[in-house]
């Protein structure tokens, strides 16, 4: 039988693989109603990129709306994949949950209680060093830290990041955090099967949107 202070260790990790699930649900929600307004040409270019009398009115509040969803998606993908804080340990990321499970009597406990595998877990460290080392999250993080959790001039310019790097780091993180689970719990995290309920609930979302303006002139039309 496990000692209580293993237990409690494990419960540590198994607090914040939840609580970075529940963030990755938030990360598929911000990517899955970008993707879908990226996609509809009539918001997107006609309000966005060139005006229409009736679409002025609409012009503003889907641009600001596009760029806080592009913030949030960007600032909780980073935020899920942070490495350890090693000063306070409270982080609920993939960095900080590798370096509790660094333990190799944690990781025995797991495996011995018949909930993890050694090799998801070895998997997942593969994946999260070679995620550090790609130029993808390096530009993903640089952006984050520059102008969305801080507001600063940088000595070098902020790099580029695209909307399919976002749709990217977001798929790299979550096949990490799949790893983590199966590692520690044997059992897939629930972002995965919210995920089409999502894509599905993005676009009854913008197509609600869509209706009450493109496709009714004289409500959108400016008093």
């Amino acid at each position: 039988m496990a000692d209580a202070k293993l237990v409690a260790r494990a419960n540590e990790v198994i607090d914040r693989l939840f609580a970075l699930n529940e963030a990755m649900e938030s990360a598929d929600a911000f990517c899955a109603y970008l993707k879908e307004l990226n996609a509809r040409d009539v918001l997107v270019k006609q309000y966005l990129v060139n005006p229409s009398d009736v679409g002025a009115r609409h012009a503003f509040s889907i641009r600001w709306v596009h760029a806080g969803i592009l913030r949030a998606a960007i600032g909780t993908i980073t935020a899920c994949l942070d490495p350890e804080d090693s000063r306070r340990g409270n982080r609920a990321s993939v960095g900080q949950i590798i370096q509790l499970l660094k333990d190799k009597t944690l990781v025995d406990y797991f495996a011995s209680a018949g909930q993890g595998s050694t090799v998801a877990l070895q998997q997942a460290r593969e994946g999260y060093e070679a995620l550090l080392k790609d130029d993808l999250f390096d530009r993903a993080k640089r952006l984050r830290n520059d102008v969305i959790a801080h507001n600063l001039i940088p000595d070098t310019p902020t790099p580029k990041v695209h909307y399919e790097d976002v749709y990217d780091l977001r798929d790299a993180a979550e096949r990490i955090v799949t790893d983590l689970f199966a590692a520690c719990v044997r059992d897939s995290p629930n972002c995965l099967a919210l995920r089409a309920g999502t894509d599905e609930q993005a676009k009854l979302f913008w197509d609600t949107y869509e209706r009450g303006t493109v496709n009714a002139p004289r409500a959108a039309r400016p008093l």
